[in-house]
């Protein structure tokens, strides 16, 4: 398949578009999933309604009538996946190779993408985005009206503030009272590791947490050179350093935190997929989804 160049993703106003189109292209060339075969009996037909996938269409069965009917199935298992987005203001944070393109763009398209495989599997899903200044809630559903509410939903968003504190995320555990999976998208810039606590705590709830990174390029390799001049986003202040003194010390202090925030994920059973928002978002997907086997 043709991949997605960031620009578009940068520019794209239309998530609805771009992640179907994103999604069945990485469908063509993915096996079906299981949950089309066991655990899903045929319950009834009814006629097509504008919307319906027709890959559901019963075209033995239009063959005889000259109408179309879709053929309805039960799935003794019904996942709901929870997204939980970071919109904290480290996450506005551009890429260096292309500075139209933040942290939250490329989060809203993986994340628009990830809920059209969701549907194309029957799966309900909800987004649920987070910090200070408020959080944002979009019920569990599924089909595709609620994936266009979803891709509304996500183009609204903007990054500001920190993550919320313990008293400010107080009202969203009510979202978690109901057995779901939980997918947590943020650049995990912590001060005291506040998003870490979070994904613990649904992790101690039997909710498990699945985490994705995402960075720049620059964070992972520091290619600075000459004076710089390092604004903290979620902090008041600027810091001027000189670039070569400061590339070892800033490199091992970034490896040693990965490691530590690896470790507390891989304590939980579920592995931490870093990401850089310059790699293809198709790629980034495939890597997630291949590291817990399957989403839902």
């Amino acid at each position: 398949m043709k991949l997605i160049d960031p620009l578009t993703l940068a520019s794209t106003r239309d998530l609805a578009w771009l992640s179907r189109h994103i999604a069945e292209g990485m469908l063509l060339g993915m096996q079906h999933s299981q949950r089309r075969g066991a655990g899903i009996e045929f319950q009834q037909y009814r006629s097509y309604e504008p919307g319906d996938s027709i890959r559901h269409i019963d075209w033995k069965l239009y063959a005889r009538s000259d109408r179309y009917y879709v053929r309805e199935a039960e799935q003794e298992s019904q996942m709901h996946v929870c997204i939980v987005l970071d919109t904290s203001a480290s996450m506005a944070q551009p890429s260096f190779a292309y500075p139209e393109l933040s942290k939250l763009q490329y989060a809203k398209c993986w994340i628009a993408s990830l809920c059209w495989l969701l549907h194309n599997q029957g799966d309900r899903f909800s987004l649920l985005a987070l910090n200070d200044s408020g959080s944002h809630y979009l019920p569990e559903g599924q089909g595709e009206g609620h994936h266009r509410r979803l891709a509304l939903e996500l183009q609204r968003l903007q990054a500001a503030g920190h993550w919320p504190d313990k008293s400010q995320l107080a009202s969203v555990w009510q979202y978690f009272e109901q057995p779901c999976q939980v997918v947590l998208v943020s650049d995990f810039f912590e001060r005291a590791q506040e998003i870490s606590a979070f994904a613990a705590r649904l992790h101690g709830a039997g909710r498990p947490c699945l985490p994705l990174q995402l960075l720049v390029e620059a964070e992972e390799s520091f290619p600075f050179d000459g004076e710089l001049k390092i604004r903290n986003p979620e902090a008041a202040g600027i810091l001027e350093v000189g670039a070569r003194q400061q590339r070892d010390d800033y490199l091992r202090a970034f490896a040693a935190a990965q490691k530590q925030l690896a470790a507390r994920f891989a304590g939980q059973e579920c592995p931490l997929t870093s990401v850089t928002i310059e790699q293809p978002l198709e790629q980034s997907l495939r890597r997630f989804i291949g590291a817990h086997s399957r989403v839902g």
